[in-house]
């Protein structure tokens, strides 16, 4: 455990990482501390909507992935209320995202959330594994997906992030992608992990 804490510790600040890629994502894109006045503008629809979130360090990470890979295509599984598909819609004006709710219980709620914001959101009924997207994120709080059909709908450039890993089955389907040789370049941040599958990074696992 301690030896895990002092590796997390030190690849955290990019000492260690060996990677050009990584170490730019590392430094430049999960440590990244610039504060957007775009969050100022989400705040303030949370407000007028009476929508809480204790989950401000990944709606800010997730912000910053779409602005650092800009992806044309995101599938978002397990939407909830929409709160963090705001920031992954705010971030680009080219991005479309397609959530998907498998209980369908949060749908209208949502909607009106992001009508209110006028971005580029689509919801959908169901998920099409033929369908290819530039990255998707994944909320593990029981929702069922399994890496070969996170696969089918991704292509070498395809970065997923997956929350919910810190412990039981998520845990376990994080240790699974972290295993999978396919997954190759994987950020293990304690209860979020970042998978980028271009082919050509050498296979790296960094807990930052």
């Amino acid at each position: 455990m301690f030896f895990k804490w002092l590796q997390r510790k030190k690849q955290a600040k990019g000492f260690g990482i060996h990677s050009p890629f990584a170490y730019d994502f590392v430094t430049r894109v999960i440590h990244e501390e610039y504060g957007y006045t775009v969050f100022l503008d989400i705040d303030q629809i949370l407000r007028d909507h009476k929508i809480a979130t204790t989950e401000k360090k990944l709606h800010h990470l997730s912000y910053r992935l779409v602005r650092y890979f800009k992806p044309g295509k995101i599938l978002e599984l397990d939407t909830g209320q929409g709160v963090n598909t705001l920031y992954i819609s705010a971030a680009s004006k080219d991005t479309v995202c397609h959530c998907f709710d498998p209980e369908m219980k949060n749908v209208l709620l949502a909607r009106n959330l992001h009508t209110m914001f006028n971005r580029h959101v689509e919801f959908i009924d169901e998920i099409d594994l033929s369908e290819s997207y530039d990255g998707i994120f994944v909320y593990l709080n029981g929702f069922p997906i399994d890496m070969e059909n996170l696969l089918s709908m991704s292509s070498n450039d395809t970065f997923w992030v997956i929350a919910g890993i810190k412990s039981g089955s998520g845990k376990r389907f994080w240790n699974a992608i972290v295993a999978d040789e396919r997954a190759r370049i994987t950020f293990d941040m304690k209860d979020t992990g970042i998978v980028v599958l271009k082919k050509s990074y050498h296979k790296a696992n960094y807990l930052i």
